[in-house]
């Protein structure tokens, strides 16, 4: 399906969008594991949506997302994960948050988002629900 994993890392300033290959923790064919650092604000976010889109338009219709050591995430960062949970959803996918920071965690429940996107404390149990 995917060539080249490492295609789809993005640096960006402090930003890191990373591909990690899972080889303890299986996941769906159709999905991707992503550990992400540093800050998702306006200047990387479109970068981070272009990724996702690309690798939707392939056939992956899973997406993990590992928000552990990202610092911030801005209004434009929140729209990416959104606009892509409505795109996966009505392709019967989902994304996933996996481990956020306690920064990213406080604006998750500060604008309610934490009940309508899916966050899990480890990728075992993001994957393990169905």
């Amino acid at each position: 399906m995917i060539d080249n994993w490492d295609d789809y890392t993005v640096e960006s300033g402090d930003f890191k969008m990373e591909v990690l290959q899972q080889k303890f923790v299986p996941l769906p064919e159709s999905a991707v594991y992503f550990e992400l650092s540093g800050e998702i604000n306006l200047y990387n976010s479109q970068v981070m949506k272009e990724n996702l889109e690309i690798l939707i338009s392939k056939g992956i219709n899973h997406i993990f997302l590992n928000f552990e050591q990202v610092s911030y995430i801005d209004s434009s960062g929140l729209g990416v994960c959104l606009g892509i949970h409505s795109r996966l959803v009505k392709q019967k996918g989902y994304i996933r948050i996996v481990s956020p920071s306690e920064k990213v965690r406080y604006v998750l429940e500060l604008t309610k988002l934490k009940s309508l996107l899916q966050i899990f404390p480890t990728l075992e149990q993001a994957v393990a629900q169905v």
